[in-house]
């Protein structure tokens, strides 16, 4: 299941309170309609800030400062409440962290939580032109090893195998299928370990996602949470569903693929629209090119939730496959 969420990305820790406590609301209205079998819960990328810098961390480093995170408690929280009627559902959350001082941007990070502390997650391997050549805007700075990391990829509840995509990730999948294209060229700077970083070249960019085409050759994901930093208002996703989210269900062999997004100037009225997400994508799909269709999947059910005064309100929606 997916939940929309009003607003913008969050920029400040200081909105990190509110975002709880929406998220601790979602999990007692889950409960309390009786949803059960769940999977995972997913929420946009940004839901959460932080104030650290993952990017030259080793995964078990990452996974351990994670689940010292001040959020990570209401998320361990609400995999707990969600585990009696739906064993082994997972809070999958987006978090962006501060820029660092090393003239990069922050991370873009998907991190899924169980009862238990983190079970997997991803920084964002795959950035937009914007990402790293926006003018007046720190680049994004990607690490070696992220690509190849199997903790993108985590163990669900049912037995499918789901694959974490931080926003234009979910873009990567069609670009291994149809590639390499000029699309890789926004790959622009990757580090090490170390506080070294270096210009991304052609042959290294390629050999990148090699590891990240040989991770998903071994793990075989059956199902995609797609992460999504936001939109203007509800039709203006439309280029994500056709691109994004069919073309990454396609290039996945037709696998369940969702999405998860802010919207800043209201959610969808109707739960049925606008539902970021597709299933049984055929192939021929990614050589449509701009003919290319929604292929939307309809949710089974779904729900808007605010907290008082209406700060912050959630658009909460039931997805379900064979």
């Amino acid at each position: 299941m997916a939940v929309c969420v009003t607003g913008r990305p969050c920029a400040q820790l200081r909105q990190n309170r509110l975002r709880e406590e929406l998220l601790a609301l979602v999990a007692r209205e889950i409960r309390r309609r009786r949803w059960r079998d769940l999977d995972a819960v997913l929420l946009p990328a940004g839901y959460f800030r932080s104030d650290e810098w993952y990017g030259p961390l080793d995964a078990s480093e990452r996974a351990r400062r994670l689940d010292d995170e001040d959020f990570a408690s209401t998320c361990r929280t609400a995999a707990s409440r969600l585990h009696g009627p739906s064993p082994g559902c997972l809070v999958v959350v987006g978090v962006d962290s501060r820029n660092p001082n090393w003239g990069f941007r922050g991370d873009q990070l998907l991190v899924a939580f169980g009862p238990l502390g983190v079970a997997g997650l991803a920084r964002k391997i795959f950035p937009s032109d914007g990402d790293t050549h926006g003018w007046g805007r720190a680049p994004y700075l990607l690490f070696e090893r992220d690509a190849a990391d199997p903790g993108r990829v985590v163990a669900l509840p049912y037995g499918r195998n789901g694959l974490l995509s931080v926003c234009y990730d979910a873009f990567l999948l069609a670009e291994l299928k149809l590639g390499p294209t000029g699309k890789r060229r926004t790959m622009r700077y990757v580090s090490d370990e170390s506080d070294r970083w270096r210009p991304f070249g052609r042959k290294a960019r390629n050999a990148y996602l090699s590891g990240f085409d040989r991770l998903l050759f071994r793990s075989q994901p059956n199902v995609q949470f797609v992460a999504i930093h936001g939109f203007e208002r509800p039709g203006r996703e439309l280029r994500w569903q056709r691109h994004g989210i069919a073309g990454a269900s396609a290039a996945l062999g037709g696998a369940l693929t969702v999405g998860a997004a802010h919207f800043a100037h209201g959610l969808p009225a109707d739960p049925f629209n606008h539902s970021l997400a597709s299933w049984r994508v055929g192939a021929r799909h990614l050589t449509l090119g701009p003919h290319r269709r929604a292929e939307t999947l309809r949710p089974m059910a779904g729900f808007h939730v605010s907290l008082a005064g209406g700060a912050i309100a959630a658009l909460v929606r039931l997805f379900a496959v064979d």
